[in-house]
């Protein structure tokens, strides 16, 4: 029987696991392994909305390695993160009209809570409304079901 990746916290193991998985034909696996390496890119932050942001830098930066097969580094994010923190990073991500590479792979994957503008929606009570308003846009853009604990103010 296979490990499972919900109770590992090596990234680099689970990445083997997964990629052991997907030569297995093993995609459930392979997926739960995704999700995990997603999650595990937010610890040791103690803000729950900044832990969030880096399971979304996570999230692009591996949904992107695996489909260029190299690195995929989302330098210009990070950046952001360091000069102007969480809050305006993923105000940025909501309000750019263009839709980035890392968000339609992410979408991809299935796995829209690992978006920026899923974070948005989880934590509104944080932003503009006009950053909410682009964030729920975007998502309802691709199909995607909002967040069950978000609670429009906009409607």
């Amino acid at each position: 029987m296979a490990a499972d990746p919900s109770t590992m916290n090596d990234p680099k193991r689970i990445k083997i696991l997964m990629q052991n998985a997907l030569a297995r034909g093993e995609e459930g696996l392979a997926r739960l392994c995704m999700r995990r390496i997603f999650e595990l890119g937010g610890a040791g932050h103690t803000d729950p909305l900044t832990q969030r942001l880096w399971q979304v830098v996570t999230a692009h930066e591996e949904t992107l390695r695996i489909k260029h097969g190299r690195a995929q580094r989302a330098t210009k994010t990070r950046k952001q993160i360091e000069t102007k923190g969480a809050l305006a990073t993923l105000a940025a991500l909501a309000m750019d009209k263009a839709v980035t590479p890392g968000f339609v792979a992410v979408i991809e994957t299935g796995m829209a809570e690992f978006t920026g503008e899923y974070v948005i929606l989880e934590y509104a009570n944080r932003f503009d409304d006009a950053v909410v308003q682009a964030a729920r846009t975007r998502l309802e853009g691709f199909g995607i079901a909002l967040p069950k604990t978000w609670r429009s103010r906009l409607t």
